[in-house]
């Protein structure tokens, strides 16, 4: 039984660990209706957004349409890091 506890509190919970956590109970979702909700009141914000995709090297490489969500999620992820 000491053993259990020992591995369990050893485990490393890693940022892909939390983000991937994110994803599966609809945090991220939930993020993202609010960021709509946010650009459809804010023409400023939303000029913007428009700008930073038409801009974005990952969302015009061709076959972009045919990824998974989660695949231009980390794209894009990447392309702004």
């Amino acid at each position: 039984m000491e053993s259990a506890s020992t591995s369990s509190s050893t485990s490393i919970i890693t940022p892909e660990d939390v983000l991937e956590s994110l994803m599966n109970d609809g945090t991220i979702d939930a993020l993202r209706l609010k960021i709509i909700n946010q650009l459809k009141a804010n023409e400023e914000l939303k000029n913007t957004a428009i700008r930073m995709a038409e801009q974005s090297k990952v969302l015009n490489t061709p076959g972009a349409e045919k990824q998974t969500k989660r695949e231009l999620f980390d794209a894009l992820r990447q392309e702004l890091e």
